[in-house]
């Protein structure tokens, strides 16, 4: 009965990792950054008094007030990056997301996809993967490579030019990569 047991939990115990997001799955590993911001934070955010007459702080309430959830990973792991790709490839095909830029450039490969909301106003949700390979010059090796990959996934109303302006404003992990490509 045991050993019936055991084989039921090993059989079940793959579909109950994967029905996590990606984001839950390494929150709380240590090669992994992990930054997500609720809605009720954003709501916070948005309410707080913010000088009217400051465009940018205008601009900065008026990007708050549209993400209801933002969620990123930074990570220099190559088996979690492997990891992000395939999941990657597979949200964005189950999920109809729409790959509007790809990028390769020097040393960076970034891919931005998106999904646009019922209004024409504006996007559902922003997914943003880069990689970024670079030397690093270590003690007992000259020369070795290093990647750095960067997961965004943002929801609301929202554009690409905001989640580049708020990425920056809060100096966030992976803003250089976005910066280095002209985003």
């Amino acid at each position: 009965m045991k050993k019936q047991l055991v084989t039921l939990l090993l059989f079940i115990f793959p579909f109950l990792i994967s029905g996590q997001s990606i984001f839950e799955q390494f929150q709380n590993n240590k090669n992994v950054t992990s930054i997500s911001i609720t809605p009720k934070m954003f709501q916070m955010l948005g309410s707080l008094a913010i000088s009217s007459d400051d465009s940018e702080s205008k601009v900065l309430k008026e990007i708050i007030n549209g993400i209801n959830s933002f969620k990123a990973l930074i990570t220099g792991s190559s088996d979690i990056i492997t990891h992000m790709t395939k999941w990657v490839e597979t949200i964005s095909n189950k999920e109809d997301l729409e790959q509007i830029i790809a990028i390769t450039e020097k040393n960076i490969e970034m891919n931005i996809y998106t999904k646009y909301g019922q209004e024409d106003d504006g996007l559902k949700t922003i997914l943003i993967f880069s990689k970024e390979v670079y030397d690093e010059q270590n003690v007992d090796i000259k020369y070795s490579k290093k990647v750095e990959a960067f997961l965004l996934l943002v929801e609301g109303k929202i554009s690409i030019e905001n989640i580049s302006k708020l990425i920056s404003k809060l100096n966030l992990p992976g803003s250089n990569q976005l910066k280095k490509v002209g985003i």
